[in-house]
């Protein structure tokens, strides 16, 4: 088995965040797109990569799934 960077965890994190807020607020993926602010067609692009979301529509996912940013100092 593969093993994945810390880029591609954290993608696979921001994907998993983008499910979650569908779940949780009954959202199809037309509507999620609408709380984002984007098109149906730019979440299918970022769902493919997520790379390229911007800190503000990781906010909004953050507050539809109830969690908050952390910032981990390391050494």
């Amino acid at each position: 088995m593969k093993k994945l960077t810390l880029a591609d965890r954290q993608k696979d994190d921001v994907r998993v965040l983008i499910e979650e807020a569908k779940i949780r607020n009954g959202l199809d993926e037309k509507r999620l797109s609408m709380a984002l602010g984007i098109a149906p067609t730019t979440l299918a692009d970022r769902k493919r990569d997520p790379g390229g979301i911007t800190f503000e529509k990781l906010l909004i996912l953050l507050e539809l799934t109830g969690r908050e940013v952390q910032f981990v100092k390391t050494s």
